[in-house]
């Protein structure tokens, strides 16, 4: 005998509405941010550097204006290449639109595997953690994308596919500082080979490309053109702000070790506990931070309940839309990893056992 399907309930009135709302909201916010112009974004600097690579060029010399060079290692404009075939406008169109995908995409794994929901909520949260990066145009995606892949890789104990991602993380490796470190530790060898592997095949691939690239980016390191940029709005990070604050640099240190006993106490915890808690670590005792790096956040936001999880959302969302001074945007990383740290040290007793 063979059941009849059921039929699926539609959805309250209720429901959708909620729905319809956070739906219009985001896009009504895109369409409003892809109406403003964009005036600090690094789009433009990985551009002409796919640019002067295609055309056999330094791409760590400073510009004709006197502006850095390229900034980052050479396998950060590797993606940029296929770009270079349209005019800037188009490029960086295309490039946001990549951007909003790839941020996207890893995060629904993430939710996936966590069993997560797919709520309004949970789509109010991404929808703000990938219209920032995507408005700018910043390559802060990529190094979110390498990390969120390492942890869903990490998920299924796959560490030497976990640890290929390093490439994308050490595009702008002082926001994940803590994170490789955990990956080491709980991949072992097999972390530590897919790491060396990953790294040593782009920086080849960069060597045939563009031979001795590594010690020009090294000496462009020393150069004059090269500094100032963690000043710049809207960058923030643990130095301004404790500048700001007229506090000691030496805080600084306290704030490292106090985050590393945290990671030290937790390193029996399961693989996500210990991942978020390293990433949302790391966005706060960073020297150099913009606020298109706060995608980093979102596992930990996933590890918090509901009840804690939105409220907080909300706080950081509209802190960051008043518009602070430029080192309080550095609050938003650390009262999420305050609030992210303390809950896990209630919740769950350090001797956890591991995943």
């Amino acid at each position: 005998m063979h059941r009849l399907p059921v039929a699926r309930r539609p959805p309250s009135l209720r429901t959708f509405t909620v729905w319809a709302v956070v739906v219009v909201m985001l896009l009504g916010l895109a369409v409003l941010l892809a109406g403003l112009p964009v005036e600090d974004s690094d789009f433009y600097d990985f551009y002409l550097a796919a640019h002067d690579l295609l055309r056999d060029r330094n791409v760590y010399a400073p510009q004709p204006n006197g502006l850095q060079g390229f900034f980052n290692p050479i396998w950060g404009a590797f993606p940029f290449v296929p770009l270079v075939a349209f005019r800037p406008s188009v490029a960086f169109v295309a490039w946001r639109l990549l951007l909003a995908v790839l941020l996207s995409s890893t995060m629904y794994v993430i939710t996936r595997q966590r069993g997560e929901p797919i709520t309004p909520g949970w789509l109010a949260l991404v929808g703000w953690l990938v219209l920032i990066p995507w408005f700018v145009g910043q390559n802060a995606p990529l190094v979110a994308a390498g990390a969120f892949l390492a942890l869903a890789f990490g998920q299924r104990r796959q560490w030497y596919m976990a640890s290929g991602a390093t490439p994308l993380m050490v595009i702008k490796p002082h926001t994940v500082l803590l994170f490789p470190p955990v990956l080491l530790w709980r991949g072992r060898l097999q972390a530590v080979a897919g790491m060396l592997g990953s790294l040593l095949t782009v920086a080849v691939v960069g060597w045939l490309v563009q031979p001795g690239w590594i010690q020009a980016w090294i000496g462009s390191r020393w150069s004059e053109s090269q500094q100032g940029g963690g000043q710049s709005w809207p960058a923030s990070g643990l130095v301004n702000a404790l500048n700001f604050l007229h506090l000691p640099l030496w805080w600084g240190i306290v704030v490292v070790l106090a985050s590393l006993w945290v990671l030290w106490r937790h390193r029996r915890a399961d693989w996500f506990t210990l991942s978020a808690l390293s990433l949302s670590l790391g966005a706060t005792t960073t020297p150099y931070i913009r606020a298109g790096d706060f995608p980093l956040l979102f596992p930990a936001f996933l590890l918090l309940p509901p009840k804690l999880r939105y409220p907080l959302f909300a706080a950081t969302a509209m802190f960051f839309l008043v518009g602070p001074p430029v080192p309080l945007l550095w609050l938003i990383p650390a009262v999420t990893s305050g609030v992210v740290a303390g809950y896990t040290l209630i919740r769950s007793p350090a001797t956890a056992g591991a995943a």
